[in-house]
Parts: C-alpha cells; sequence; structure tokens
C-alpha cells in the first residue's frame, strides 16, 4: 500500500472519532469533559496534518480539471474554519451564535468534501 493512500485512510477513519465526540461534546453542557475535548481536539489536529498532506501531495501532481482542485482547496479551507471555530468553543464563555453555527456547517461539509475529494483524487 503506497504511502498517500495509508495517509488517507487514516484521515478518513478519523471522521468518525470527531464526528461522535463532537457529538457528544455538544449534547454536554459546559464545562466540557477535559479528557473527551482533548481527545476530540488531538483528533482533528491529526486528521488536518493527514488531510493537508494528502491534498499537497495532490495538488502538486494533477494536472487534471479545475473542479477536483477547487474542491481539494475548498476542503482544506473547511477544515481551516471548522479548527478555528471548534479553538473559539474552547473558550470558558460560550462563544457568539455566529461561531457555533459556522463550526457546525463548516465540519459538516468538511465531512463531505473530505472523503469526496479522496475518492475522486484516486479514482482519476
Amino acid at each position: 500500500m503506497e504511502p498517500m493512500y495509508t495517509k488517507m485512510l487514516i484521515a478518513v477513519l478519523l471522521l468518525p472519532v470527531i464526528l461522535i465526540s463532537g457529538i457528544y461534546l455538544r449534547k454536554r453542557s459546559r464545562p466540557y469533559n477535559n479528557i473527551l475535548f482533548s481527545v476530540h481536539k488531538i483528533v482533528a489536529v491529526i486528521l488536518i496534518i493527514f488531510a493537508l498532506l494528502v491534498l499537497r501531495n495532490f495538488l502538486r501532481n494533477t494536472s487534471t480539471d479545475g473542479l477536483i482542485i477547487y474542491l481539494a482547496i475548498s476542503t482544506a479551507v473547511l477544515l481551516l474554519f471548522s479548527f478555528i471555530t471548534g479553538a473559539l468553543q474552547s473558550f470558558e464563555r460560550p462563544p457568539p451564535l455566529t461561531i457555533v453555527i459556522i463550526h457546525k456547517v463548516s465540519s459538516y461539509l468538511m465531512f463531505i468534501c473530505l472523503p469526496l475529494s479522496f475518492i475522486l483524487q484516486y479514482n482519476m
């Protein structure tokens, strides 16, 4: 198995961990469970690293149509939005509603775009 495929597989397998821990944290009130919140953040950072490595490799080696490149860049931006808004939610005071909405929307879109961009990347 080639290294980029392994990184892509790890990134996709981390998605359910982030989703389940994020939903659990959302259902619980503040203060968050420190262990679960830390796991959620660490797994998110690992996912971002693996996803960006795969997407960077893809953008470096691609000469295909612009839609796939647009999807890869959009996925990277969604990962960044999701991470930043998640970090803003970790402060002691509750974040503004716009931050919560941006986090939800960017997270759900990222869960669609990330696997889709990997699928398109390896089917080309």
